[in-house]
């Protein structure tokens, strides 16, 4: 229910509560600036100047998302344009979904070819915490994960 949601919410913030000063911080900045920037410097821009309060509530949580989501995307892109010399007839880049990379390879190569990407993700930003990634190989993309 959205009470449940709600008290979640509080719980989560009541124990985190750096967290919800660097959310809000993105907002303020959003609205003082115009825009944020993603961690590679992407920028978005935002029009607070003559939004109505439910536009300005969406530009705010579009801004938040941008800085995760947005970061997230340029990662991503970064790891897939590193990957890129690696792929050949034995190893194909099938579909990026969101923070994932599905590849068809040849059966005898999977293992190489997997580490080789793992890798990459891994090593392609460098964060105060480490990029983890996981490894999945099938036969079939119904049975990865």
């Amino acid at each position: 229910t959205r009470a449940e949601a709600k008290e979640y919410i509080e719980r989560y913030f009541k124990a985190f509560p750096t967290i919800k000063g660097f959310l809000e911080g993105i907002k303020t900045a959003a609205k003082n600036e115009g825009f944020v920037r993603t961690l590679l410097g992407r920028k978005r821009l935002f029009d607070f100047t003559t939004a109505t309060p439910m536009q300005t509530a969406m530009y705010e949580r579009e801004a938040v998302n941008t800085i995760f989501q947005g970061s997230a995307a340029d990662i991503i892109k970064m790891a897939m344009v590193k990957i890129r010399p690696l792929l050949s007839p034995r190893a194909r880049m099938l579909l990026q979904i969101h923070d994932e990379l599905i590849f068809e390879v040849q059966d005898g190569y999977a293992e190489e070819f997997g580490a080789a990407a793992q890798k990459i993700m891994q090593e392609i930003y460098k964060l105060n915490v480490p990029l983890k990634t996981s490894l999945n190989v099938a036969k079939d993309w119904g049975e990865l994960k």
